[in-house]
This record gives C-alpha cells, structure tokens and sequence, in this order.
C-alpha cells in the first residue's frame, strides 16, 4: 500500500468522534501481552524521539494545518504512554493539539494510559495542565506475588502512590485495570482485590479475564486457566461491584453509579462500532466501512511507511460485527430489520437457549448471556 493513497480517508473537521494514538514503548512486555508493543529499556530517547516525530508526521497526513478538528473523545494507550520522558509528552500533545487546536475542551474525554512504575507528579501535572481529564491505570492486582507472575514491574506500593498522586494533582475521572482467571489466583485473592480497589473509590474499574493469546510468553510455556475458577471470580464481581455502587454498562467494565457520567465514552463509540481514527505503530481506522490498519514494523514506521492494509467490510461484515460489539453493553442494541432478517435462525437458538432476549426492538445479553458472552459472539461470525 502506497503513503500516497494514506490521505484516501480523509475526513472533514468534526466528523470523526474519537481519536486513538498508540505509544507502544513498554518497561518490559507482560507474559499474557499481545498488544503491538517494544521494550522500552532496548529503546534510546533518540528512538523515541524519531517514534514521536513519525507519528507527528503520520497525523499532519490526516490534518493538514490549519483546519481545527472536533473529536469527543481522544485515547492515548499503548504499551506504555507514561514511559515517555516529561519532554516527549510535552512534544506529544504539542503535535496532537497543533492539528486539533480546539480539543482541549472540558467536554472532550481524553484518557491517558499510565503504568505505576513510570509516572510521576510531574508528568501527571503536565498531562493535567494538557487537558487530560480522564487516567486509566494499569493495576491488575492488588497481589505484589500475582503481579511478578504476570510480569508486571510495579508492586501494590508504587500503584498507590501513584493513586494518590493523581488524586492530589487533581484528576477526578481515574479508571483502575483489574485481570481475575489467573493461574494460582484464589477466589479468595481475587475478593481482596476487589475489595482494595473500591476502598479507594475510582469513578470506573475494567475487570478482564486473563487469556492466554498465541505468540505470548504464556502461550509459549504452555500456560492453562481453570475455567471454572474463572467463571466464579467473574460472577463475583458482578454482584459484588453491583452491590457497592457500580454500575455494570458493559461486559468488562463499570462506573460509579453514584456519580453518572463516567462510563468511558471512547469505548462506547467503539461497542457502537462508530467511526474512529487511529494513529501510530498498529493502530486501525475505520472510518466510511473501510478498516485501514498500520503496520506492526517499527522498522517501516519510523521510516514513514505507516499504512499496511485496508478493507471495505461488506454489508454481511458490517452487521455481525455491529452484533458482537453492541451486544457487549449491558442495555443491548438497537437492531434493525435487516440484521433480523440475516440472523434470524441464530437469534431464534439464542433466545430459546436463554442467553438473548428481545424488548421494543432491542437486543440484549441475559444474566446467562454476559456468563457465556463468547458463545453468543460465535454464532454472528
């Protein structure tokens, strides 16, 4: 695919709700990791610097000066955003608020990925006076034993301060990542870890479950879950983050219902299977039916060779991934005809098997549904 044609989907100012830009430099890559991601300690500021100048370059592509444009939302994830340097995030939202000069509004989400280990009060000032109104930390337990299993290089410790640190500096909108299903974890450490993290009150908590993807570190060393050990803990904290305020709107994922509000809008545009651009090494677009991905060389990136693919989903495409993202949020989706017509047969089985029901057109995952959520997602593909 040639750079040239990179300009093909260009979009016009305020179009495109949400913004994702991927930093992919990390600490040390965890066992269960299979993002697009580089060890950082193999990596010199030079490196970083040339990665932040491609990217600046990769977004001035989609945004020539001086247009403004008007996302709801921005994401900076990775890897590890947080390990950049005070002046490579300085550089950072510099270039990103260059070309989107009118983004830094109290209206617009924009969440930065942090890490324990590699933040500091004054990087976390410098994300504040940028506008970031929205930190997403990756905890994972509050077991320090778990957490060197995982690879993880923070401990329980650095996490607090970092918590705290936040919280000083003013951030109001704090989400905390959590994994259960893993290898050794007890029901029990699990509870512990649940009950720590609400201690400390943040506006929203991801639970994932751990899996074990093909080219991982776990997956190399033949690493097994316990399914149903699996099974309790995400039923447990179901009931039990229900039970303490949370609001369950999706999957994976709650917020504070005492505080409405602070479900991650950056994701829900995703779950809706709404447009969205991404910008960095292994992001992907989607934007008019077309899903464009960059390349996974970093190699070809730095030297600005940054698209890799592109594919225009067809009609049959669109709807079942409209399924199996929608179906992900708790209140379910709206359906059209259309979708009925197609997948009327599998509906009907899932219905009469009690993990979908159906009210005033739209679609949802029963109790029985969110617990078995990947066999439903299988009979769209």
């Amino acid at each position: 695919m040639k750079n040239s044609d990179y300009t093909d989907n260009n979009v016009e100012a305020g179009l495109v709700p949400a913004f994702y830009i991927h930093i992919p430099f990390c600490r040390k890559k965890c066992g269960y990791c299979d993002f697009v991601s580089a060890d950082y300690a193999d990596k010199t500021t030079d490196y970083t610097d040339r990665y932040l100048q491609a990217l600046s370059k990769e977004i001035s592509f989609h945004f020539p000066l001086p247009t403004s444009y008007f996302p709801l939302t921005i994401y900076i994830g990775g890897g590890t955003p947080s390990v950049l340097s005070e002046k490579q995030i300085v550089f950072l939202f510099k270039t990103i608020l260059a070309h989107l000069t009118k983004c830094a509004s109290e209206k617009i989400e924009i969440t930065f990925e942090i890490n324990p280990e590699s933040i500091t009060e004054q990087k976390l000032k410098i994300l504040k006076d940028y506008g970031v109104n929205r930190l997403s930390i990756g905890l994972q337990s509050f077991n320090d034993m778990i957490l060197k299993f995982l690879g993880r290089v923070h401990t329980v410790k650095d996490f607090l301060s970092c918590y705290e640190s936040a919280r000083k500096i003013g951030f109001k909108n704090i989400n905390i990542d959590l994994i259960f299903g893993i290898p050794g974890q007890t029901v029990k450490t699990w509870q512990r870890t649940l009950k720590c993290a609400l201690q400390l009150k943040p506006e929203h908590i991801s639970t994932y479950s751990l899996t074990i993807e093909k080219g991982t570190r776990f997956f190399e060393t033949g690493l097994r879950k316990d399914d149903d050990a699996d099974a309790d803990m995400y039923e447990f904290a179901i009931h039990y983050l229900k039970k303490n305020g949370y609001h369950h709107y999706e999957i994976s994922n709650f917020s504070r219902a005492s505080k409405p509000g602070f479900e991650c809008k950056h994701n829900i545009n995703y779950w809706k299977n709404g447009e969205y651009l991404g910008f960095g090494l292994g992001a992907v677009s989607y934007i008019k039916g077309k899903r464009i991905k960059n390349t996974e060389n970093l190699t070809d990136y730095l030297n600005g060779k940054f698209r890799s693919d592109c594919e225009e989903l067809k009609s049959d495409e669109k709807m079942s991934e409209d399924l199996m993202l929608g179906l992900r949020l708790i209140d379910g989706m709206k359906i059209s005809d259309s979708i009925k017509e197609k997948f009327f047969v599998a509906i009907s089985k899932l219905k009469h098997s009690g993990l979908l029901k159906e009210q005033n057109n739209f679609l949802k995952l029963t109790d029985k549904g969110i617990m078995f959520a990947n066999c439903v997602f299988r009979e769209f593909l």
